[in-house]
């Protein structure tokens, strides 16, 4: 049965027609699974929570995954809106990525060297010395005797170009300026270590590994300054260091 009823809205002119009525079929009840945002960045992360959450049944937690946030923990009838973010390298912590973690990398000489050329003195202090010295390399004819080590934390290399004779000198490390977070701001000076792989022949050019042990203590640092800035543009909601599901 179909009831129809017009009215005209306090205010309006125009009327409304409400039909009432009974659907052919039972509609299946609405059953809301909760929304799940994801955020890249810190900046992010905390414009959803302060746009999305209800500050005083908020619970922001901090882990070493990243961040997650229940937007509302009086809910209980349905699955909770959350937001998360991950901890997300950025472009220039991906490219240092082979370098900073599994122990290094070991490069051909060419393949440094183009490494190093993608670099610029922002990022690597020395830039230029660093790539001159690499580059003396890709001339040297022989490589004679043992690499020593000098007071000024040098390789010293004797080689003869042709039928002259000298030296060439390569850092034991060098410091870079990386950011480890995708937007976070926070750059690190890393000390990026210098490992020869001493030629076994004449002729043949060493191997050079690039590596950085001190990585899991820079990694810890900008999680830290990452969690001091959520926790500074959430000021006033609760913060806490923990997971707000069993794993």
């Amino acid at each position: 049965m179909e009831i129809k009823n017009i009215v005209v809205p306090q205010g309006h002119k125009d009327p409304i027609t409400i039909i009432e009525g009974i659907a052919p079929n039972p509609l299946p009840l609405f059953n809301y699974q909760g929304c799940q945002y994801t955020a890249l960045d810190v900046e992010s992360f905390c414009s959803l929570v302060k746009a999305k959450g209800a500050r005083l049944s908020a619970i922001i937690f901090a882990d070493a995954a990243g961040f997650t946030a229940i937007l509302d923990d009086t809910v209980i009838s349905r699955k909770q809106d959350t937001v998360t973010m991950p901890y997300t390298y950025s472009v220039q912590a991906e490219e240092w990525e082979p370098v900073l973690s599994s122990g290094g990398t070991a490069f051909a000489l060419k393949d440094l060297i183009d490494y190093i050329k993608r670099c610029d003195a922002a990022t690597i202090d020395g830039f230029e010395e660093l790539l001159v010295a690499f580059k003396n390399f890709k001339y040297v004819s022989n490589v004679t005797g043992d690499f020593t080590f000098d007071n000024r934390n040098n390789y010293t290399f004797c080689v003869k170009v042709r039928d002259a004779e000298g030296t060439v000198r390569i850092p034991q490390l060098f410091l870079s300026n990386i950011e480890i977070y995708k937007n976070s701001g926070f750059f690190q000076r890393m000390e990026i270590e210098v490992e020869i792989y001493q030629p076994k022949t004449a002729g043949e050019q060493p191997l050079i590994k690039l590596r950085c042990p001190k990585f899991p203590r820079y990694l810890q640092a900008a999680q830290a300054e990452l969690y001091s800035h959520m926790k500074n543009d959430l000021d006033g909601w609760l913060v806490v260091q923990g997971c707000p599901y069993a794993k």
